[in-house]
């Protein structure tokens, strides 16, 4: 597979990703499901914050775009009351996130979303923005089908040129490295910039605090949360206060009243279901498989 930005099939890529995520994930969770587990700390002090976002925001509905296996999709639904639907690549995470929970999901691109513009009052995306080769086109199609807010949890760094580029998914598989400048051009200006998860306190949850019992690893978090709160910024001098991650909030720019419904990426039509055979678009004819109740909007069969 080449290994720049601009020589890179969008189609083959996104396939590797899938291909890729398929094979972790028929290993092993992604996210947590069965509980607390230290592996998985990461996700919880992302919930902290994700939550604490979520507070001063009204909605009753929601999208999740790459929500693997739908752990903050759960946890959102059962705080919020809210409905909460959800895309990724992952047949398999989706698969989880359908069985375990039973979500409304789909496998769907970040950049071609299955929805009818303006379709949900919150739009939301925690630590995917940095493995999509069009981040620009990821939030247009965020902002597009969200009436209300959006927002996108991502690392940040010192620099833009801080980390190759992974595009042979060798690691992590992060393909954008952004830095504060890079995040200000990609939101706009009417963007809100918070962050979360400094140094310091990172580095004491690693080393001893997320081992803690529950209620002292909690309230650990907790702290975690206000130091990087109140005193962490991503471009501080001093090194153990500079923030690792930012969550970035924008206005959606879509204008809808009715309730989420999936349409068809390619042209945004309506999908007629098809007895046996899927949803096929009312407009392209598209066909679209569905398995285990979990459409696959990423591949299509063109049959008129």
């Amino acid at each position: 597979m080449p290994e720049d930005r601009e020589s890179l099939s969008r189609e083959d890529f996104a396939h590797a990703v899938r291909d890729s995520v398929n094979s972790t994930l028929s290993r092993y969770d992604h996210h947590p499901h069965h509980g607390y587990t230290p592996a998985a700390f990461r996700h919880y002090i992302r919930q902290i914050a994700l939550l604490d976002a979520l507070g001063s925001i009204s909605f009753a509905n929601a999208l999740d775009v790459g929500c693997a296996e739908g752990y903050f999709m759960k946890v959102i639904r059962d705080r919020f009351g809210a409905e909460v639907w959800g895309v990724d690549l992952s047949t398999t995470a989706l698969a989880k996130a359908h069985d375990l929970h039973g979500l409304p999901v789909a496998a769907a691109a970040a950049t071609r979303l299955p929805f009818a513009d303006g379709s949900f009052d919150l739009v939301y995306s925690t630590e995917v923005i940095e493995h999509v080769l069009d981040p620009d086109l990821m939030i247009a199609e965020m902002r597009r089908v969200s009436r209300g807010t959006v927002l996108v949890t991502t690392p940040v760094s010192q620099s833009a040129d801080e980390h190759e580029p992974d595009f042979a998914l060798r690691a992590e598989g992060h393909i954008n490295n952004f830095d504060p400048a890079s995040v200000r051009r990609l939101f706009g200006g009417d963007a809100h910039l918070g962050s979360f998860r400094c140094n310091a306190t990172l580095a004491l949850i690693v080393g001893f605090g997320r081992h803690l019992p529950a209620g002292a690893r909690d309230a650990f978090y907790q702290l975690d949360h206000l130091v990087s709160q109140r005193w962490g910024a991503p471009d501080r001098r001093l090194k153990p206060l500079r923030n690792r991650d930012w969550l970035i909030t924008v206005p959606g720019t879509g204008s809808g009243e009715g309730p989420p419904r999936w349409r068809c990426p390619a042209c945004r039509a309506e999908l007629i279901e098809q007895s046996g055979q899927g949803l096929r678009c009312s407009g392209c004819a598209a066909l679209y498989e569905v398995k285990g109740g979990v459409p696959d909007f990423f591949e299509a069969a063109h049959i008129s």
